[in-house]
């Protein structure tokens, strides 16, 4: 029913598609809703709704009954009595389930909201108006601990602005996390809950003036149940069970979550600093498997993120049969798997599948169970590889990560 909804919406508003939005057209629609119901949907809650972002559960009862009366319904209790009412006298509508590749898109977005890299922007493309120039402006910025959550304090210098400029921090590349701050004083703080590598920015009247690195690593692994909110962090002794990497759906479940009819995303991360680790010159191998296919989430995706100083290679697996719904992350490329072969990244997760990346002499090989099954040019200069995540769709484990350069290993899991 929820699709219906969706569907009068998009009739209501006449843009076309939901899946063919920018981030613009979500905030149009954000201010219809208020001013139509005196009510405020967010952009996030938007985009999940139209599976343009994370979907950790099913809408609440609130969402939907303010949905609900846009479309000139009392709320949803009366959209479903008025639908049910009408699927009497007609054949009711099979329920049409996202792509997944936009599950996909999912992942990079929370992949791209904790490291900030992709599409990422750097000195040579930071925009600075005629009044302001960078030059007369400070940024700085310090992590105040380890782990997760963490709290970082910006130190910055904007007394140049000129009076009633609007100055901002912006946590990362989302113009939707910025703060206000005084131009006349130097410290403010955020608070991130994920770990990552970002690009945090000093923005005066929309214009970027400084760009400053933050990176925030893992106490070695780190187990997430992935919300809209605050993530749940899990225990050590949630995801290290009998030699392995876990986030079983035992675990899943005592969080009140059910992947056997939401769509629950489980992660695992390792950021961190390797050393002299590059994307010209690495190789990266582990053992996985999808753990659970019950319900929406027996497709079994899997998307594994070698994280670098600049971007991400997202490498999706699923269960043969499910390669159409995949999509591949190259070097700041999407290969999708709607218009490209990906059938070799359809696996059988009865058996631990092995992954391994080897790149060398600008060439990166992406291996499955020891067949290459994908080449892509590694661009230059070379980057610094950061870090690791695993995300399963449902549940999921890990038996090994190793990475080498040159033969010799430079980090090996040990759980």
């Amino acid at each position: 029913m929820k699709d219906h909804l969706v569907a009068l919406i998009e009739n209501k508003l006449g843009w076309g598609k939901g899946d063919t939005w920018g981030n613009k057209d979500f905030e149009e629609l954000s201010e219809r809703i208020f001013q139509s119901t005196n009510k405020r949907l967010s952009v996030t809650t938007l985009k999940r709704i139209w599976g343009r972002a994370e979907w950790v559960a099913n809408p609440s009862r609130a969402t939907l009954d303010i949905l609900s009366e846009f479309v000139g319904f009392e709320n949803w209790r009366a959209y479903v009595r008025t639908k049910k009412q009408e699927s009497s006298e007609q054949h009711v509508l099979k329920k049409k389930r996202p792509s997944k590749i936009w599950l996909m898109v999912l992942i990079l977005a929370i992949v791209v909201s904790l490291f900030g890299f992709f599409w990422k922007s750097n000195s040579n493309n930071i925009t600075v108006g005629t009044v302001h120039q960078a030059e007369d402006f400070a940024f700085a910025s310090r992590p105040v601990s380890e782990g997760i959550p963490n709290s970082v304090v910006f130190e910055y210098e904007a007394t140049a602005a000129k009076e009633g400029a609007k100055v901002e921090i912006q946590q990362d590349w989302d113009r939707n996390k910025r703060m206000r701050v005084d131009k006349d004083d130097s410290v403010a703080t955020s608070i991130y809950y994920y770990p990552g590598f970002f690009k945090s920015k000093l923005v005066v009247d929309d214009t970027i003036i400084k760009e400053e690195d933050v990176f925030i690593t893992t106490n070695d692994w780190l187990g997430i149940i992935n919300r809209d909110s605050i993530p749940i962090y899990l225990k050590k002794e949630e995801i290290y069970a009998d030699s392995l990497l876990r986030i079983d759906h035992n675990t899943v479940s005592s969080y009140n979550l059910d992947a056997r009819t939401a769509t629950i995303i489980v992660s695992l991360y390792q950021v961190r600093d390797f050393g002299e680790l590059y994307t010209n010159d690495f190789e990266m191998s582990t053992r996985l498997k999808n753990d659970f296919d019950q319900g929406i989430s027996t497709c079994q995706n899997v998307w594994i993120y070698l994280l670098y100083d600049g971007g991400a290679i997202g490498i999706p697996l699923a269960k043969k049969g499910c390669a159409s719904d995949i999509s591949l992350m190259t070097f700041k490329k999407f290969v999708d798997g709607k218009k490209n072969d990906l059938s070799d990244f359809g696996v059988d997760f009865n058996n631990y599948v092995d992954l391994k990346c080897i790149s060398k002499d600008q060439k990166l090989d992406i291996l499955i169970n020891n067949k290459s099954v994908y080449q892509m040019q590694v661009p230059e200069p070379a980057s610094k590889i950061k870090g690791i995540t695993i995300h399963f769709e449902g549940a999921g484990s890990v038996k090994n990560v190793v990475f080498k350069r040159k033969e010799k290993v430079v980090y090996q899991s040990d759980f």
